[in-house]
């Protein structure tokens, strides 16, 4: 027995995603192939194919309340085999992009990341917050003499209340965005079982969706993207291995009263460095291929560009931070070293609501795709439009 829904086209939902890079909707006929050359589509979950058809129908719900879009890779294959060219891939980008906003807690939060007429604002914030605090503490405009401690221009538990009540929110926002998106896939999140968590964890960790992808490969066409398994493997344990040094650094000083700076020698510092020349060097692999293949591999939207940015330029004025320490010129360590602050708190404060939600989402897609695969098949929904009814799986 199958349940109805009422067909709702909303065009203003599709001018939104083709203005986020999605191509002439209009190319599309349903052939399905981008579903058949798809390495990790499945056949109780099709994609790109309904996704195709659903924007091109302006069915807005059924886009956005699926699994799907979170579960692609964003591998290409479809694109590449597309008979019409009409670039399904590019189609689920702007999906993934336009649902960050769509969930987002609080809405504003994702769409001043989506517009680049409020990124002054969003620098503004942690700009006008860390200079709020050098100027109590008397530090804004006299820099600290001596030797060049960065704790002496900005102590460290300013830098970790700061950080912890930021990232208290920003988790709460990531938090209620994930949520309402299980809840819009039709599921409640107590039913989950712990071996979905772990498996979804250990697919995570070991990037096994983006090597299906290189693994099954539909033909030999190349699809200008065979360097994502490895640059993302890169740049995730770049990140984490980063994120590792910094927590280490804090267990460090409050329980074993180790101060910073440590020496290059220790293992922390070594993982730090170690860690953000991975994240560089896979982010400029990344950054060249967009621009040598964006006619082939697809578009790439401001989202993308400045999550990549945002993040180049974190791991970039660490670096010279350190560099300008180094080398004893205290006028522009501390300069540097503001500006680097002010960029951790974009890349993480902000994470719910630009493209790094797809922690996030992917992982909430993931999840939920488990749990579909290790239950009982849900009854087909059906469109109706004037007595027709269309199966919403469309294969």
């Amino acid at each position: 027995m199958s349940t109805a829904m009422p067909l709702q086209p909303d065009l203003d939902f599709k001018r939104q995603i083709l203005a986020l890079g999605a191509h002439d909707l209009t190319s599309c006929y349903q052939c399905g192939t981008c579903s058949v050359v798809c390495p990790i589509s499945t056949p109780h979950n099709p994609f790109p194919r309904k996704e195709m058809v659903w924007v091109q129908w302006g069915l807005k719900d059924l886009a956005l309340s699926n699994s799907s879009i979170w579960l692609c890779h964003q591998c290409g294959t479809c694109t590449t085999y597309c008979p019409r060219d009409a670039k399904p891939a590019d189609v689920m980008a702007a999906l993934r992009e336009y649902s960050i906003g769509h969930y987002a807690v609080p809405r504003f939060m994702g769409r001043a990341l989506s517009e680049p007429k409020y990124l002054p604002a969003l620098f503004a914030i942690p700009i006008l917050i860390f200079a709020a605090i050098l100027g109590w503490l008397g530090n804004l405009t006299s820099l600290p003499e001596g030797p060049i401690v960065f704790s002496k221009f900005m102590p460290i538990v300013y830098i970790e209340v700061l950080f912890i009540v930021a990232l208290t929110l920003a988790a709460l926002g990531g938090l209620s965005g994930g949520l309402r998106y299980w809840r819009a896939m039709g599921d409640e999140m107590g039913g989950s079982r712990a071996g979905g968590f772990v498996d979804t964890l250990t697919t995570i960790l070991k990037h096994h969706r983006f090597k299906e992808c290189q693994e099954a490969p539909a033909g030999t066409r190349p699809t200008h993207k065979e360097h994502l398994h490895r640059s993302h493997l890169l740049v995730f344990y770049g990140f984490l291995g980063l994120v590792v040094t910094t927590t280490s650094v804090g267990i460090g000083i409050y329980a074993f009263g180790y101060l910073t700076p440590w020496p290059f020698w220790h293992p922390v510092k070594i993982l730090g460095n170690v860690s953000g020349v991975a994240v560089i060097a896979a982010l400029a692999v990344l950054g060249y291929r967009r621009l040598a293949d964006k006619r082939k591999a697809g578009k790439s939207t401001y989202s993308d560009w400045l999550f990549l940015n945002i993040l180049f330029l974190t791991t970039v004025t660490g670096f010279l931070s350190q560099l300008v320490r180094l080398a004893e010129i205290r006028e522009l360590a501390y300069p540097v070293y503001f500006v680097h602050l002010v960029f951790i708190f974009f890349l993480l404060v902000y994470f719910p609501y630009s493209k790094f939600a797809h922690l996030v989402y992917r992982t909430v897609a993931m999840l939920h795709a488990r749990r579909a695969d290790s239950g009982s098949p849900s009854e087909p929904r059906v469109l109706t439009v004037e007595g027709l009814q269309v199966p919403t799986a469309l294969r």
